[in-house]
């Protein structure tokens, strides 16, 4: 079955696509590690070094990941949702400043927050504060703390996946580039 790829097209001189880059690079990396027919990384001399600034080099061993995801011990649906928290944490991070109090930005909000608490939806007793709707994706602003039925529950996994919070990013980035040309626009 042929599938149609639509490719995500981030602006290259903007915030995210460095960021989504490395992510993609990460998740097509995950059939080397948990998927026992690909054949590459079947002996325990493979290495990949990394050098450090203030540390001695470190060497990872793909051979050794690999054992572990085929016994079990490494998730990749935990792999995944891990890529994504780490990648909602920095893009947010890298635009927080460009919040414009919209709902799809106090959607993104409650993602980074879920992602930065080990991918669970923790709100403290006033939180959700505001309307928070992506798309068709809302989270309750009248449901407050605990009494929010997203409370305690998983964000990547659950909640979102992969093609959302790549979607959500380029929604945000567009929101970002208005505001970039609305100030080009006031200063010229």
């Amino acid at each position: 079955m042929r599938v149609e790829i639509h490719p995500h097209e981030f602006r290259k001189d903007l915030f995210f696509y460095d960021v989504v880059s490395s992510f993609s690079i990460s998740l097509c990396g995950c059939p080397v590690i948990f998927e026992r027919e690909i054949e590459i990384y079947k002996t325990d001399d493979q290495l990949l070094s990394f050098p450090g600034a203030y540390s001695k080099v470190k060497h990872l061993a793909p051979f050794q990941l690999r054992q572990q995801a085929l016994k079990g011990d490494i998730n990749k649906s935990k792999h995944i949702a891990s890529c994504c928290m780490m990648l909602a944490n920095t893009a947010y991070e890298s635009v927080k400043q460009y919040n414009d109090g919209s709902e799809t930005f106090e959607f993104f909000r409650h993602i980074r927050n879920a992602s930065s608490h080990l991918n669970i939806f923790q709100f403290n007793h006033k939180e959700p504060a505001h309307p928070a709707k992506w798309r068709a994706a809302v989270i309750d602003h009248n449901q407050k703390g605990e009494l929010n039925t997203l409370f305690g529950k998983p964000c990547f996994g659950h909640f979102i996946g992969v093609a959302d919070i790549l979607d959500l990013l380029m929604d945000i980035e567009q929101r970002v580039i208005l505001q970039l040309d609305a100030d080009t626009i006031n200063t010229d």
